[in-house]
């Protein structure tokens, strides 16, 4: 089980990278579509926009990650401990 944790927690991490390249896509379509309009969204560059898309999601993802890793490391630690202690 704390493997099957730290493994969900590493995939969190690349899910959470790649739906933020995703989402970032979407919305430089959206910001090009929009700036038209709006002349205060054209001084924003695509590259620094999908950047900070992807550098907010991949850090939620982080986050997760590492909690789900603890959890695991925690988990395979008290089924070891649990296993000496029934042997006594």
């Amino acid at each position: 089980m704390g493997v099957i944790s730290i493994l969900l927690g590493i995939i969190a991490l690349i899910g959470f990278a790649g739906g933020g390249a995703v989402l970032g896509n979407a919305v430089i379509g959206l910001k090009t579509e929009w700036g038209s309009h709006l002349t205060a969204l054209n001084n924003i560059s695509n590259t620094g926009l999908m950047i900070g898309i992807i550098g907010l999601f991949a850090f939620i993802g982080l986050l997760i990650c590492v909690s789900l890793v603890m959890q695991g490391i925690t988990y395979n630690k008290v089924v070891k401990i649990q296993r000496r202690v029934k042997h006594l």
